[in-house]
C-alpha cells in the first residue's frame, strides 16, 4: 500500500522518466567519464554548423549545467528560425 501522494506515487503513470533536456534530435550531446577523475562534454548541431569541441570539468553537474546551457542557447535559435520560415511561407502563399 502506497502511503503518500505525488509525483510517481501512484501506478497509473505511462511513462514515469524525467524527459532529458538533451532530447532533440537536432543536437547532439555526448557527455562522458575522461582520464584523472574529469568529465568531458561534446555539443555539436549540424544545422547550425556548431560544434563546442571537447571541454572538461572537475563534475557531473558542471559538465550538465554546460551542456543545459548549451543546448537552449541552440534550441531558441533553431526554433526562431523555424518560426520564421513559417512566417516567410504564409506570407509568400498570400502574396504579400
Amino acid at each position: 500500500m502506497i502511503l503518500e501522494n505525488g509525483i510517481g506515487s501512484n501506478y497509473r503513470t505511462l511513462n514515469n522518466d524525467p524527459v532529458s533536456h538533451f532530447h532533440d534530435d537536432r543536437i547532439e550531446v555526448e557527455i562522458y567519464p575522461s582520464a584523472w577523475g574529469k568529465v568531458s562534454v561534446s555539443v555539436s548541431c549540424d544545422l547550425l554548423d556548431f560544434d563546442s569541441g571537447v571541454k572538461q570539468f572537475d563534475t557531473q553537474a558542471a559538465a550538465n549545467l554546460y551542456a543545459t546551457n548549451i543546448v537552449s542557447k541552440l534550441t531558441t535559435t533553431l526554433d526562431s528560425r523555424l518560426v520564421e520560415n513559417v512566417i516567410k511561407r504564409i506570407l509568400d502563399y498570400s502574396g504579400k
